[in-house]
């Protein structure tokens, strides 16, 4: 693009030439060359244009343009499994800002009413796991502790007459899916070759900025991915809240966004509790054959481990479900009926302290039965212990098997320390409201509601509220 100066220098001599009897088509012509000169020349030295309060908003130039999203100016040649630059994706959100605010495609909750949150009075949670690893499960365990009603899909999701969304609100959390920071739609990657898992399919710069931009007590306009359909839809607005929850597959896996992270979480899921979890879901529910559910595994598995199990080295706290050991599977292929679960906690963490069982730093396995507990199979068993996880000291809690009701769980409470609840029995009541969704009697439901508890001590501990 020419320099101002040359441009109006070059168009001079046939200006002096026309002005008596202009043609309108040329001089047209002229104004919009100037146009785009100065457009261009201020945008170079602005670096973009920021609209009202808003931090940049996600979306590539085709939505902005046409309103779906396809590959993200990928090279045409040679490099089928690459993806473009951060600067160039940087450039096209800032396009696609400008025009999306032109427009006034922002989705927007005129039902949410966020009063201006003080930086220093909110918390940012991260929540790490693959997907279909029970992190729907969980946000709704750690959003019901907060005792502030019910909650639901931001705008009241499509089937309340919104939008399709990702986002969960209630009056003091907010709930993310990072998922809505995929590059491309599901076509988009079918052209890359790249899955959802791969770094390369993920803007972290756009994460990093709208994060911070929350932190600092600013709105943001987000972008959405559609899982319905796998296309990228209209941005919505999220405002900051007391209690921001992130949720998705790399909540810590680019140093900036872990950094702005007050907690971390990791539902670390193995592999055959995983395999039998996606038996039971996609062969009765999606009837998939056994082999296409493997097939399905192992095509995730390298990028999971190359992408998304690290960042269990990174959390504060790691959920870890494994096969029972007082009650294992028959076969490899049968259902997972009882589980062992592991609530390991990093001893180094911030206004937090780990739930111990009886005696603090001992090593013990507790197995409670007589008169206080039922005992029906398999029964349940505790361990209590401290190791050195992936680098880092801890103490590891350890449940296998189930509670059967709320007299095994009170039992159970009184020998437990450091829970994070305000009263005794809250532990027992918080974990049966929701009995009957997944994990609702095991040790998955009862280390996620531990870790729910602790997650608002570390809310009114690092903020001052209650």
């Amino acid at each position: 693009m020419a320099p101002y100066n040359q441009v109006v220098s070059e168009a001079a001599p046939f200006w002096r030439n026309t002005h008596r009897n202009p043609d309108w088509l040329q001089l047209v012509a002229i104004f919009a060359s100037v146009f785009c000169a100065v457009f261009a020349l201020g945008y170079s030295f602005t670096g973009g244009f920021a609209v009202q309060q808003y931090a940049y908003v996600a979306t590539s130039p085709a939505q902005a343009v046409v309103g779906r999203t396809t590959l993200m100016n990928l090279p045409q040649s040679g490099v089928s499994r690459s993806v473009q630059s951060a600067h160039q994706v940087d450039r096209a959100q800032q396009s696609g800002l400008l025009l999306h605010a032109a427009s006034g495609a922002v989705r927007r909750d005129a039902s949410i009413n966020r009063p201006k949150i003080d930086p220093k009075k909110m918390v940012l949670i991260g929540v790490a796991a693959d997907s279909g690893c029970g992190k729907s499960t969980f946000m709704r365990r750690l959003t019901g502790i907060f005792g502030d009603g019910k909650t639901t899909p931001l705008g009241g999701g499509f089937g309340g007459g919104g939008w399709e969304t990702n986002t969960l609100v209630s009056a003091k959390t907010t709930v993310m899916c990072l998922d809505d920071y995929h590059l491309n739609d599901r076509a988009g990657r079918k052209v890359t070759g790249l899955t959802a898992l791969d770094e390369r399919e993920n803007n972290f710069n756009l994460m990093y900025e709208q994060l911070s931009a929350l932190k600092r007590g600013e709105t943001i306009a987000k972008p959405i991915y559609n899982h319905v359909n796998g296309t990228l839809d209209t941005p919505e607005e999220i405002a900051p809240s007391p209690i921001m929850i992130v949720e998705g597959l790399h909540p810590m896996l680019d140093d900036r966004v872990a950094g702005l992270l007050d907690f971390s979480i990791y539902l670390d899921i193995s592999d055959r509790v995983k395999f039998a979890w996606k038996i039971q879901r996609d062969m009765a529910e999606r009837g998939w054959a056994l082999e296409d559910i493997k097939k399905d595994i192992e095509k995730r598995k390298p990028d999971f481990d190359k992408y998304v199990a690290p960042q269990k080295a990174k959390a504060d706290m790691v959920i870890e479900v494994l096969p029972s050991a007082i009650a294992p599977p028959k076969d490899e292929t049968s259902p997972m009926e009882y589980l062992r679960v592991r609530l390991i906690q990093k001893t180094t963490t911030k206004h937090f302290d780990p739930v111990y069982l009886i005696e603090k730093g001992s090593s013990l396995t507790w197995k409670p039965c007589g008169e206080n507990l039922q005992c029906e199979y398999p029964g349940v068993q505790f361990a209590y212990y401290t190791e050195d996880y992936m680098g880092h000291p801890a103490e590891v809690l350890e449940m296998d098997g189930v509670i059967h009701n709320l007299k095994e769980g009170l039992y159970v409470e009184k020998f437990l320390h450091n829970t994070g609840s305000k009263e005794f029995g809250e532990l027992t009541q918080e974990l049966l409201k929701l009995q009957n969704s997944p994990g609702g009697d095991n040790g998955t439901g009862f280390m996620q509601t531990l870790a729910a508890l602790k997650i608002r001590e570390i809310f009114e501990r690092a903020t001052g509220q209650k």
